[in-house]
């Protein structure tokens, strides 16, 4: 039985806007709040360092203020009060994210989406991540 494993540096992406897609979507135990779950978003990139994985997390609320209820109203539109949303709904959904870079507690460098949008009604296909860089730097500081 082979029991070896390959150690790969990870780099950040670099800051920015990309355009993306939903590839999946995880239910967690949230790692802040005992008892409560979260929903991690994954996201491919389409533009700039293509292919590259960022995921994103969300707290299972909806409600006017839940950063969840934003993703879900750019991606599908206005919620109706007392609506259910079938969350799988968000799965291949192409969209806008904006790329910061963070630097964590151990002095790790890391990505991070800093908000995501529809890219309905606009042209996306010269995006190359440097299109928000300003932005990007702003929402990470």
């Amino acid at each position: 039985m082979d029991l070896t494993v390959e150690y790969r540096e990870s780099r950040p992406v670099k800051p920015g806007s990309y355009r993306a897609r939903i590839r999946a979507l995880e239910q967690k135990a949230s790692a802040f709040r005992e008892g409560e779950r979260v929903l991690v978003v994954e996201f491919e990139l389409l533009s700039g360092e293509t292919g590259r994985i960022l995921r994103k997390t969300y707290g299972l609320r909806l409600g006017p203020r839940a950063k969840l209820t934003t993703l879900l109203t750019r991606l599908l539109g206005p919620l109706r009060d007392g609506q259910v949303v079938d969350l799988k709904a968000l799965i291949g959904k192409q969209c806008q994210v904006v790329v910061a870079t963070e630097t964590g507690s151990e002095g790790r460098i890391f990505s991070k989406i800093v908000d995501v949008f529809s890219i309905e009604g606009g042209s996306n296909d010269t995006d190359n991540g440097a299109g928000v860089h300003g932005m990007a730097q702003v929402a990470s500081g």
